[in-house]
């Protein structure tokens, strides 16, 4: 038969072993998630959409079509609220038309750029996505792979159209009555294999490829303009 003084050792180590996970338990529940800046947790949680600057597109008067997009949503969603997330003076129309965005505005989206939350169900974010971005483009993903779409230019005389040119010619060989994986009729490959300068057709193309709207670097747009129309930066 164990002694009292026994049976208390026991039972003292048993509360302890109990109020010590109590106290384990505490401290992990309580502890805060790890805040995020809202541009980290775009980049990595949201890859079809980018942020929107006030210098995108060279429009840093909010006239772009991306600025005047969200501006357009912004107002239909909270024009006949009584408050709204950029506490913004909103005129009640009955047709709301485009319209580039305001300074205040545009502001209101930039500071919200490094506010660190805690994911991306925070109110903050959810403004941000809606209201601050806009979709990603191929030209996006080649910037981000270190590279650049060379400029369509006036004519395809430079050595680096020559090259991309050339680079699209050679890959497509077998493609070749067809004009290649972009079917580019023009005489310049079909009749003369001796001119390097790259075609017009085939720098509008590359144009029209890096505009596409994608987040997928598995995108076939992606892939072509990265092999065919984009130079290091």
């Amino acid at each position: 038969m164990k002694s009292l003084a026994t049976k208390g050792l026991v039972g003292l180590a048993t509360s302890s072993a109990v109020a010590g996970g109590i106290g384990i338990a505490i401290k992990f529940s309580s502890s805060k998630k790890e805040l995020k800046s809202i541009r980290t947790l775009i980049k990595k949680h949201s890859p079809s959409q980018r942020l929107l600057f006030r210098e995108d597109k060279g429009a840093a008067d909010g006239s772009s079509s991306e600025w005047k997009r969200v501006w357009k949503q912004y107002r239909t969603d909270f024009q006949n609220s009584s408050n709204n997330p950029f506490k913004l003076t909103l005129a009640k129309v009955s047709d709301i038309q485009d319209e580039a965005a305001p300074e205040n505005f545009m502001t209101s989206c930039s500071s919200l750029f490094e506010e660190k939350v805690e994911g991306i169900k925070s109110d903050k974010y959810q403004v941000v996505e809606k209201y601050c971005t806009r979709l990603t483009s191929v030209s996006d993903l080649i910037s981000d792979s270190g590279k650049r779409v060379l400029p369509k230019g006036n004519d395809g005389q430079s050595q680096e159209w020559k090259e991309l040119w050339k680079r699209y010619r050679k890959d497509n060989e077998d493609k070749k009555s067809e004009g290649g994986i972009w079917k580019l009729s023009d005489s310049s490959w079909n009749e003369n294999e001796n001119l390097v300068e790259a075609p017009s057709k085939f720098r509008e193309k590359c144009e029209s490829e890096s505009q596409v709207k994608t987040g997928d670097i598995n995108h076939h747009s992606f892939t072509n303009v990265l092999n065919y129309c984009s130079v290091p930066i």
